[in-house]
């Protein structure tokens, strides 16, 4: 596995029965996606936000009300697909994730 945690943009619509992904741009190339493989939800890290922090006794991130709602936006939406690039029939398996909080896209991994 390649990891990238690069940004990304995604256009949803059907892979065959099921909505999600169909198509990315990533560096310049558009991929197309051929099958929708997994998708999960992670919750972001929630124990490193300025409340759980404080229950540790550690005050130097600034005040525990600051960022209170965060905690509850920095989940993400994964989803694992198989895509191919244009014509070169070169197929691979990506994880895409989605930050419902501010609908930004980033290709995370490729799956070798």
């Amino acid at each position: 596995m390649r990891r990238f945690d690069e940004r990304i943009e995604v256009r949803l619509g059907r892979v065959g029965e099921q909505e999600g992904p169909s198509q990315f741009l990533w560096r310049n190339r558009l991929w197309r996606v051929l099958a929708l493989q997994e998708r999960w939800i992670e919750s972001g890290a929630w124990w490193d936000s300025p409340r759980a922090r404080a229950v540790r006794g550690d005050w130097t991130a600034g005040s525990p009300d600051e960022g209170a709602d965060a905690d509850l936006l920095c989940e993400r939406e994964v989803w694992r697909v198989e895509a191919a690039n244009g014509r070169s029939f070169s197929r691979g398996i990506y994880e895409l994730v989605n930050k419902p909080s501010d609908g930004s896209w980033q290709l995370r991994a490729v799956m070798d």
